[in-house]
């Protein structure tokens, strides 16, 4: 996700929005919807990721650990949001 920061256009505050979104004071932040609007106030560089399966939200220097979301959830059978 930090990948996708350097490549696509940020707003005036630093964001990536894919998506619907309105924010308050929201900034560095990836957000990317999946169909219903994400609010977000008082959000500094975070990963929010809304899937239809999943939602996943993540400080942006900790958004490696997804690994680790990926392997518990496999390690509890939960293919299904994989």
């Amino acid at each position: 996700w930090a990948s996708l920061m350097d490549v696509m256009s940020t707003d005036e505050v630093g964001n990536v929005v894919i998506g619907d979104h309105i924010g308050i004071d929201t900034s560095g932040s990836l957000i990317r919807g999946s169909g219903k609007l994400i609010a977000t106030v008082g959000v500094k560089d975070l990963v929010v990721v809304d899937t239809p399966d999943a939602i996943f939200i993540c400080p942006m220097d900790r958004v490696q650990e997804v690994k680790a979301i990926v392997e518990k959830l496999k390690a509890q059978n939960r293919h299904d949001v994989l």
